[in-house]
């Protein structure tokens, strides 16, 4: 008695947001990126983002792939090995010590 040998015990936060997120956030139209050229990042920093989903908001850790004037896409790496790019506003976007 007292061992849970049926269910899994990850209680992480991303095992979390898996479980309350869809397979892919909601992303910013071209209308809210903007007319600005965007620019490429190679390597990009690791930050902390705000991801809206439809059902939650969740805050994840992800890598900058791109910016523009208001907007940043960057690509999150998933617990299975998935990754996808998504466009947030660069205020859901935060750096040790700074907004980016």
């Amino acid at each position: 008695m007292g061992q849970n040998r049926r269910y899994g015990t990850d209680v992480s936060r991303a095992a979390v947001n898996e479980f309350l997120t869809r397979p892919y956030p909601v992303t910013l139209t071209r209308e809210e990126i903007g007319p600005e050229p965007v620019v490429t990042v190679a390597g990009g920093e690791t930050v902390d983002v705000w991801l809206r989903f439809v059902e939650v908001r969740v805050q994840e850790r992800a890598v900058v792939v791109a910016y523009t004037d208001r907007a940043v896409q960057v690509e999150v790496a998933r617990r299975d090995g998935s990754r996808y790019r998504v466009w947030v506003w660069q205020g859901a976007v935060t750096t040790r010590g700074r907004a980016r």
